[in-house]
């Protein structure tokens, strides 16, 4: 059980400091250069276990559905995942549960919904 004294306690996403924030972007290369990769080599350079995930979209639509089913795939384990209307993104990522192994290790979401209107919820 969490004890209300932990809430909001934790480690950043990043150094608070602008002045860190002014350094990173004085030392970054302005150069253009080729970022194309195939999802599958995305995923392998850029999610990692304990990662946090975002996913934008609304519902079903505009959500970056290969890139969800490629982290299942790769089976990442104990992510984060925050998102506003997460339906779809959510359950792809849960259905990655049947592997065995425990995807998600927190979830910040809005509200998952949807499915009742099609008539799938239970």
């Amino acid at each position: 059980m969490t004890s209300s004294e932990n809430i909001g306690r934790g480690p950043l996403f990043t150094d608070p400091d602008p002045d860190v924030a002014r350094a990173f972007f004085r030392e970054k290369k302005g150069a253009l250069t080729d970022k194309l990769m195939s999802v599958s080599d995305a995923v392998a350079r850029f999610v990692h276990d304990g990662d946090y995930l975002a996913s934008g979209g609304f519902g079903g639509n505009r959500i970056a559905t290969a890139l969800l089913h490629e982290v299942v795939r790769q089976e990442r384990t104990n992510l984060g995942f925050a998102g506003h209307t997460t339906t779809h993104d959510f359950q792809i990522l849960v259905a990655g549960t049947r592997t065995g192994k425990q995807i998600f290790s927190r979830l910040d979401a809005a509200y998952i919904l949807g499915l009742e209107a099609r008539g799938l919820s239970a």
